[in-house]
């Protein structure tokens, strides 16, 4: 019986033993691969190494304390996101939705190209897009008649 307990015991003890092993080597696996994602320095990689193996688990948490705040791709896309805030945007078009389908066009349009329904005219003598039903141009002052808002004949 003492003989029995005393060998599960053992048994016992070497599983904890490895057990703990194993979660010490991927810890220290895990702190140089976040090292490496963090910076390309390799005295930075050599000193994650040391602090992830040599002071079983307390190396680690000091690690972790004085890592990077952000990884290289964290930092990639926030300068790229802060690029990207910082230059105007020049190719934007204002869009409105047409109030007869409801689909987006562009702000510009005199007519919808999807439904045909139109919204403004052309000036004859300024080209300037005109509302319908202003009988007169506002930026040269040409009469241009009243037009009815209708359907564009196809």
């Amino acid at each position: 019986m003492i003989g029995d307990t005393s060998a599960l015991l053992v048994v016992g003890l070497a599983a904890v033993i490895i057990y703990i092993a194993v979660l010490w080597l991927a810890l220290g696996f895990f702190v140089v691969r976040d090292a490496r994602h963090r910076s390309h320095s390799e005295s930075f990689t050599v000193i994650a190494v040391l602090l992830g193996f040599l002071p079983p688990f307390l190396g680690a948490l000091i690690y972790f304390v004085l890592r990077p705040p952000r990884t290289l791709e964290e930092e990639r896309v926030r300068e790229i996101e802060e690029q990207a805030l910082l230059e105007p945007a020049y190719d934007t078009v204002l869009l409105r939705p047409c109030p007869t389908c409801g689909r987006d066009i562009e702000q510009e349009f005199i007519i919808c190209p999807y439904c045909r329904t139109q919204f403004a005219r052309r000036c004859a003598s300024c080209d300037r897009s005109l509302r319908l039903g202003w009988s007169v141009c506002p930026y040269c002052a040409a009469d241009v008649g009243t037009h009815a808002l209708s359907r564009a004949s196809r």
